[in-house]
């Protein structure tokens, strides 16, 4: 059974300790309550939660009332962590009582509010663990006190994975100690070294100093059982150091501790009377400060064995009689050890009849603690089994729960990538049509101007050359009168029919120059350039043939007249840059500029321009500001083989 230090410090884990102001805080709490004053429920709830822990193990009556006020409050708010502090306080109050079947139900209904915090947001996980810690450390005690070792190790190692995701070594040890206290009781010496050498290692690592001796003086014991003297020996001396500098705080271990030594110096081939009747006589001194009656026992039994080895058997036999329960429906298995030391100094002091009823006693007293074992072994294997199936089923709910969310959430995906696929679908046939729209109009375009310019230069050009050719030489100087005013219309017609044949082919020319389909983009550009006054032209990178050229020359003809006519620009360059990935025209003037953040640049055609850009697969920014000019950059990759199908979507 674990010792009372250790069941105290689970216990305070969920009550808080109050000071002399207690029953202050209470009445001021009730006070408030009984004002008539109007509370929010988080008000009230203060207040009953104020009275809860202050009469805790106080006022039975009203702890009750206010805790199942409390959790009446609890459901009608939705507040699932005062639900469990109502329950977790219920718990107490009954296991304070020794009503340990009430303490277990809400100990339990507990445990289930605080399962069902999990998911809701309003609880953090250290809320949800520092829960489960208390719940499962308290019915850890409770099977405990009442002997049900299997269950109570059951419910200490539910808590251990949440003190070590937290890293509590503290609580880590003393959980690993209870284990092992336990596995002892049970005479599995194993199970039990294991757990408190695991006790040692997490004590060690937490540097206190009490949780480095705690487990050692258990495992002592198991070596003593086990006849390891030099394990026992360093184990039992590195726990002796500790209790002895603190005997005054440890009154109850450190007696313990003693006679731990006194049966070291008695084992069989390692005797130091001596010393194991000084260990004995100190331990007799400390009794009247012993406050577990175990402890007590054991160092009336320590003592019988002392008297034993030297052969004061009468001595010997009043230490014993004083290692016993009074009643044997009480009895431990210290009891029975005690039994046997009895049997053995009744033989040695011939009384024959007292040693066989002790020796009675022993036999009658292990079948029992056999069978009750056995059977409650079984009854605690029955509710572990249980509790493992509704865990198993809780846990295949959950995991159904989880199975039916992720099936909506890939159905809710799958929808949305075919909505999503749809969409893009809609959108690129919206595109495609857009650029097929472009792409016509283009095309319209550039027949329009091969038709314009080749009937400019066959048709209106042979008209006005016939008409110039028609046009008589001038005639001779005698037989008419006013000769000389005739000529002098001739010679304005013919220079008037010789303005308009130039100013036709230039204009045919600017629609679609000859020089294009010859020579390239870079020698168009340069001729367009040359006729037209302050506008300069150059040219960096590779003479060679640049996709869509027809195009390109329209668009930069129509950015540079645009420039002319509106931008009231005194110089205006045009760059064209071929490299071996991009072709580059850049259309800068010193104009006015414009603001780009309004609608102002529409009326010029802008929009139409970067559309026909985007449609070849190109891209067009715009840099200007009022009175900073404007400086158009369009870019084309000169390898994309359709490019107005794919840089056009990425625009």
């Amino acid at each position: 059974m674990i010792t009372i230090a250790v069941l105290m410090l689970m216990l305070t884990g969920s009550a808080t300790a109050y000071t002399d102001h207690r029953n202050a805080r209470v009445d001021s709490a009730e006070q408030v309550l009984q004002s008539g004053k109007k509370l929010t429920d988080k008000e009230r709830m203060n207040c009953y939660y104020t009275i809860v822990r202050g009469t805790l193990g106080k006022d039975t009556k009203k702890h009750n009332r206010y805790a199942h006020k409390m959790l009446e409050l609890s459901y009608r708010i939705d507040a699932k962590n005062m639900r469990e502090t109502a329950l977790n306080h219920l718990g107490l109050q009954h296991y304070g009582q020794e009503d340990y079947t009430a303490a277990e139900h809400y100990f339990l209904w507990a445990i289930a509010v605080t399962d069902s915090m999990q998911g809701d947001s309003r609880y953090s996980q250290t809320d949800i663990d520092d829960n489960h810690s208390q719940l499962y450390g308290a019915l850890g005690n409770l099977y405990n006190i009442q002997d049900k070792a299997l269950l109570a190790i059951e419910y200490y190692q539910k808590a251990l994975p949440i003190f070590e995701r937290h890293g509590w070594l503290e609580s880590q040890t003393i959980l690993h100690h209870n284990v092992a206290e336990l596995w002892l009781t049970m005479g599995n010496c194993e199970k039990a070294e294991a757990e408190y050498l695991k006790a040692i290692e997490t004590g060690t690592q937490s540097g206190d100093s009490l949780m480095m001796a705690l487990p050692r003086k258990g495992l002592a014991k198991v070596y003593l059982n086990q006849d390891d003297y030099e394990k026992a020996r360093q184990t039992i001396e590195a726990a002796y150091d500790y209790y002895h500098a603190h005997r005054d705080e440890e009154t109850d271990d450190y007696p313990e501790v003693l006679c731990s030594l006194v049966k070291l110096h008695l084992m069989a081939g390692h005797e130091n009377l001596a010393k194991a009747k000084a260990y004995s006589r100190e331990a007799l001194s400390l009794l009247l400060e012993v406050s577990m009656p175990e402890n007590r026992f054991d160092v009336y039994a320590s003592a019988a064995m002392v008297a034993m080895k030297e052969e004061r058997w009468q001595e010997a036999l009043g230490y014993a009689e004083k290692s016993l329960h009074e009643n044997d429906s009480n009895a431990t298995y210290s009891d029975v050890s005690s039994y046997a030391l009895l049997a053995n100094i009744h033989t040695q002091l011939g009384n024959k009849k007292e040693a066989a009823i002790y020796i009675n006693k022993v036999r009658t007293m292990m079948e029992r603690f056999a069978t009750e074992h056995y059977q409650s072994g079984l009854s605690q294997m029955e509710v572990v089994y249980q509790t493992k199936q509704k865990e198993a089923l809780i846990s295949q709910l959950q995991r159904e729960k989880q199975w039916y969310l992720w099936a909506g959430l890939l159905t809710a995906l799958v929808l949305l990538l075919t909505s999503l696929a749809f969409f893009l679908l809609w959108r690129s046939l919206k595109l495609r049509r857009h650029t097929a729209l472009i792409e016509a109009k283009l095309e319209g375009e550039m027949a329009e101007r091969v038709r314009i310019a080749r009937d400019l230069h066959d048709r209106l050009g042979g008209l006005l050359t016939a008409i110039r050719q028609n046009i008589p030489e001038e005639p001779g100087m005698s037989g008419m009168s006013g000769i000389s005013g005739i000529s002098g219309k001739l010679e304005q017609s013919k220079a008037l029919v010789d303005e308009a044949i130039r100013e036709m082919r230039n204009v045919a020319h600017h629609l679609l120059p000859d020089a294009l389909s010859r020579y390239g983009l870079r020698q168009a550009l340069n001729d367009f350039c040359q006729t037209l006054k302050n506008v300069s032209f150059a040219f960096t990178g590779e003479e060679r043939h640049i996709a869509h050229e027809e195009a390109i020359y329209c668009i930069v003809h129509e950015l540079v007249n645009n420039a002319v006519k509106s931008s009231g620009a005194s110089h205006i360059h045009v760059q064209l840059m071929a490299q071996d990935t991009l072709t580059t025209i850049s259309v800068c003037d010193n104009g006015r500029g414009m603001n780009l953040t309004d609608n102002e640049g529409k009326g010029i055609g802008l929009d139409n321009i970067r559309e026909r850009v985007e449609a070849l697969g190109g891209r067009l920014d715009i840099y200007s500001g009022p009175g900073k000019g404007t400086e158009v950059n369009i870019e084309f990759n000169a390898h994309a083989e359709n490019p107005h199908l794919g840089d056009c979507t990425a625009q």
